[in-house]
């Protein structure tokens, strides 16, 4: 059975990660984010998580593979670069 509370495995379970995920879609590239109002907002879209778990969640970004990374640029904020945006479409 897998352990729906490790960080390691990219699968969108649990209700926090769905969030996650969701409120990461509704971001714009390039869009920077601090992690207590971030916070703030995906607890008001229903996730239960520490301002330490976003940040944890923003870091296994890159290791998710979901097409979304965080770079961090500071004192508790964070960049969201969207990779794959469908450009390469058009360039086929």
């Amino acid at each position: 059975m897998n352990n729906l509370f490790t960080l390691e495995t990219p699968a969108i379970k649990g209700k926090n990660k769905a969030t996650f995920y969701k409120a990461l879609q509704l971001l714009h590239n390039g869009q920077e984010i601090r992690i207590t109002p971030f916070t703030h907002w995906l607890r008001g879209l229903g996730a239960c998580m520490s301002e330490e778990s976003v940040a944890r969640y923003l870091r296994y970004l890159k290791d998710w593979n979901w097409g979304v990374r965080a770079e961090n640029v500071g004192k508790c904020t964070y960049r969201i670069i969207k990779e794959n945006m469908g450009n390469d479409k058009e360039n086929n």
